[in-house]
């Protein structure tokens, strides 16, 4: 029989695939189709490699399901199950990373997908797997293996394994950043980063600008004030507590008598701070009205927030002079000064100096006009505690002194002359309580000047200091020498009380209200009698005041000849925290009248 016909009865004889192992390739087909083992594998394959599986799909139909070849390389048959039983199949966020050596490249012959070992695992509907470039769907593939006779898998060592042939490029790998693509991780780094600095320039300019206009309304507590609220009050102790209009929750206040001022028409004008940190000033007209407050009438606009004020205002010869003293945003201790013929507030001379007072929510600062009552120079304006004209001259040597707290115990005191360009230093004053005000009364027909300051225990101790060289000095009473009248001190008094004297003298007790004392002033025998004491009050009760606010006080008769048309004691503070209430009764006694000033709120 003619051989080529034995071998077309081989071929189509369903033997040929049972009895593959008596069966051979002609010469020309091993010729040509030698086979080559991939390197690094380590399987074997079936003892029937060149027998092609029963219903394998044409080569076209295999490469329709598979027109998007994955990365990675063809293994063998054993192997490729393997992974696709035994390990989770691969999405587009997941990079399939080889556990085996690679298999080598496809042939030109064949562009079916490389499998990579690990690549798939079972899937639940059929046993198809996921394709590792597919949103979800599936891909179909062949039921058998295909015969290794084909050449799938060639030496990767070998650069042509053909004449004429190319292998196909190799996909890029998908370089990833914890787990994310790096463009996506870039991106999202930048996002970050500009949320960064946006929040970075939204805290500094929140920071350095947002209360500029007002810097009295930063937020937050002060950290002296959460160990120490006792010496604090207002937006220093809570930010809740900061005024949005009216006056400054904790603001200074001062007053300076103008009787002498006939020409103006005014008693007294009363100095604040206003919500917006401005120090502002309204004036008490005789028709006993209030005008101004507005921003035309700022003296100041660099005030720390509840600074305390004092003013001095005074006559001589024909010009008029108002002096404002304060503490401003840096703890320097400032003085602005006007007269009637600028009608311009400047920069006093104790400016130049700058001094530094103590660096705290509450300090004590008071000016003090030696030779009237608080700047008034009309001596026979201020009647006396029983009503009576006073006839005391002021003394002629006229100045200023000024206490200032440089640290919680310590106090400087600096005085003026007139006809001086400057301030001098004149002493320290040491183991008081920088917190609190400071009274003084220097003036009278004598030679004997007064302080008021408030000790660590919390009483009002009166120092005195006779000035008169003429007398000798006694062991009770030195010369020229501070002392302390220990028989007058107030007991009990609050940690930040001001202080104020006009006809009587004022201060805040423990329980927030505002008491008035007659104390005579005999130098080593200064004393008040306890029962002339006086709480002021409303129809409520005692009128209590913001625990540490500041105060200021007066007194004022209008006469017409010897008769007295009216006369009246003023005591200014704050109870609400915008406010500032003004209390007021007869001299010789009666019921106290409250009034709260009506203070613009721009």
């Amino acid at each position: 029989m003619d051989p080529r016909d034995d071998y077309r009865d081989n071929v189509s004889s369903p033997r040929s695939y049972t009895d593959g192992g008596q069966w051979s390739p002609p010469p020309r087909f091993q010729e040509h189709d030698q086979i080559y083992q991939a390197q690094g594998s380590p399987q074997t394959y079936s003892p029937h490699p060149h027998s092609p599986p029963q219903g394998s799909p044409p080569l076209q139909d295999y490469q329709e399901y598979h027109h998007s070849p994955p990365q990675g390389a063809i293994q063998p048959h054993e192997q490729y199950q393997q992974g696709y039983f035994n390990s989770p199949y691969s999405t587009e966020k997941e990079t399939p990373y080889a556990t085996h050596d690679a298999l080598g490249s496809l042939t030109p012959d064949f562009s079916g997908p490389q499998v990579v070992p690990g690549q798939f695992q079972h899937y639940p509907h059929g046993g198809r797997p996921m394709s590792p470039s597919s949103n979800g769907g599936t891909t179909l593939t062949s039921p058998h293996v295909r015969p290794y006779t084909f050449k799938e898998h060639v030496d990767p060592n070998d650069p042509i394994s053909r004449p004429g042939t190319v292998p196909p490029p190799v996909p890029p790998k998908d370089d990833r950043k914890f787990g994310l693509k790096k463009r996506t991780f870039g991106i999202l780094v930048g996002c970050v980063l500009v949320w960064i600095l946006a929040l970075a320039l939204g805290l500094g300019l929140g920071l350095g600008l947002g209360l500029k206009k007002n810097k009295s309304n930063s937020s937050g507590t002060d950290p002296f004030c959460r160990e120490k609220p006792e010496y604090c009050i207002g937006g220093a102790l809570n930010a809740k507590y900061l005024s949005t209009k009216g006056a400054y929750n904790g603001t200074g206040i001062a007053l300076a008598g103008e009787s002498w001022n006939v020409g103006q028409r005014r008693i007294f004008t009363l100095y604040f701070q206003h919500h917006t940190g401005d120090i502002r000033f309204m004036q008490y007209t005789t028709d006993r009205k209030w005008i101004g407050g507005s921003k035309s009438e700022t003296v100041a606009t660099d005030a720390k927030n509840g600074s305390p004020i004092s003013a001095v205002a005074y006559a001589l010869n024909t010009t008029q002079y108002f002096h404002i003293f304060y503490i401003d945003k840096n703890d320097t201790v400032k003085q602005v000064t006007k007269t009637n013929t600028t009608d311009i507030w400047q920069s006093g001379p104790l400016s130049d100096l700058k001094l530094k007072a103590m660096d705290s929510p509450s300090t004590g600062l008071q000016a003090c006009w030696k030779g009237n009552f608080y700047g008034d120079s009309d001596f026979s304006k201020f009647p006396t505690a029983s009503g009576q004209t006073n006839t005391q001259r002021f003394e002629d040597r006229l100045g200023m002194n000024i206490w200032f707290a440089v640290d919680d115990s310590t106090f400087q005191q600096y005085a003026w002359y007139n006809g001086q360009n400057t301030w001098v230093p004149i002493q320290r004053w040491q183991g008081f309580n920088g917190h609190a005000g400071v009274g003084c009364y220097s003036w009278g027909e004598g030679t004997t000047t007064y302080a008021m300051m408030a000790n660590k225990q919390n009483n009002v101790e009166f120092w005195w200091k006779d000035t008169n060289t003429n007398l000798t000095s006694q062991e009770n009473h030195p010369i020229n020498s501070w002392q302390n009248s220990t028989n007058g001190a107030i007991r009990n008094v609050h940690p930040i009380t001001s202080l104020g004297y006009t006809t009587y003298f004022y201060t805040q007790m423990a329980d927030r209200s505002i008491k008035g004392y007659n104390v005579t002033y005999q130098a080593e025998n200064t004393t008040f009698v306890q029962d002339q004491t006086f709480t002021i009050t409303d129809p409520a009760g005692p009128a209590l005041g913001l625990g540490g606010t500041h105060l200021t006080v007066t007194a004022y008769a209008e006469k017409a000849g010897d008769v007295t048309k009216w006369d009246s004691l003023y005591v200014f503070y704050q109870t609400e925290g915008s406010d500032i209430t003004a209390f007021t009764r007869p001299l010789s006694g009666g019921e106290w009248t409250k009034g709260t000033l009506t203070i613009p709120d721009t």
